[in-house]
């Protein structure tokens, strides 16, 4: 069944100010909470991969923020109902990284500057935090009871291979704050929008779909993604997005295990349907086949590599 699009016309409650896109908080009248609606860049497909990004999560069972698409003022985007509790403050991973090694960490930016890339920024580093004892799984975790908020978050590193996302900085994953119990998690995964080669036109699609220049194809395309994190500090450029999968989950046997056992039983028809059911008048066919195919690709990468 074809994902809806829904014709948004509401008053906006307050500007977000994190990020690079625009987007605002808004309410439907006849629900109380808080939703968000990002609008989608200018020629581009953020809509429809923050979709299928979606789907996959659902698919392989990974905590996630919800997305429907959406148009407003005439452009498109995508909706999301607000997943922090009222009772609880959303601490995004530069401020948890900088309380852990004050003196290492840079002090996190004012919300509304642009994200700059830190090389302290690595895997060690994230995952040392988030297996503390006091930071438990994103709520409603019915996966295995073994796997810490350090495992589940290399699930979401796995997701980054498998669509090619570029953009785990470290406002682009958090751990939730119960103000009242000081209770810890590690928030769901959300803002999958650069990823399955969104920002392509057709023309160059095509071209990487049938050339038989290596170079210049698919193949080599998808080789070429970089995560946001580092492995060392010094090192001069961040990890390639499978390189930090499997960086993470080096010495994490359960994760590992669980993890890959995902990929391995998510199916060819699983992701055809996907990526089928977004509707034709907001992708294109060059569009839809590339990025299933770019999964698809990334899918054999990650269950072939010597690593899994």
């Amino acid at each position: 069944m074809a994902f809806s699009v829904q014709n948004l016309n509401v008053n906006a409650d307050d500007l977000e100010q994190l990020g690079t896109k625009e987007k605002f908080w808004f309410r439907y009248e006849d629900r109380p909470e808080k939703y968000l609606f990002k609008y989608s860049r200018d020629k581009t497909g953020e809509h429809w991969s923050e979709k299928a990004a979606e789907q996959l999560c659902r698919a392989l069972g990974i905590p996630h923020a919800s997305y429907d698409i959406a148009t407003m003022n005439g452009r498109y985007g995508v909706i999301s109902k607000n997943i922090i509790p009222d009772n609880c403050r959303m601490v995004m991973g530069n401020e948890v990284l900088h309380k852990d090694s004050p003196s290492i960490y840079p002090e996190p930016e004012l919300r509304d500057k642009q994200f700059v890339r830190v090389k302290e920024h690595t895997v060690s580093r994230v995952l040392a935090c988030l297996d503390r004892s006091n930071t438990l799984p994103p709520p409603n975790w019915e996966a295995v009871s073994s796997l810490n908020a350090g495992d589940i978050f290399c699930g979401y590193l796995m997701l980054d291979a498998l669509i090619s996302n570029q953009d785990r900085h470290h406002e682009n994953w958090a751990i939730v704050l119960n103000t009242e119990t000081q209770e810890k998690y590690l928030c769901e995964t959300y803002d999958h929008a650069a990823s399955l080669g969104r920002e392509l036109l057709d023309e160059e699609r095509h071209e990487r779909l049938t050339t038989k220049d290596q170079n210049r194809s698919l193949e080599f395309f998808v080789r070429k993604a970089r995560s946001e994190i580092f492995k060392m500090k010094h090192d001069k450029k961040p990890l390639l997005t499978i390189d930090a999968f499997f960086t993470a989950i080096e010495e994490r046997e359960a994760a590992k295990k669980h993890w890959i056992e995902k990929l391995r039983s998510l199916s060819s028809d699983e992701i055809y349907a996907i990526f089928e059911n977004i509707p034709p008048e907001i992708i294109t066919e060059t569009s839809r086949e590339f990025s299933a195919k770019m999964v698809f690709e990334n899918q054999r990468r990650l269950l072939t590599d010597d690593r899994a």
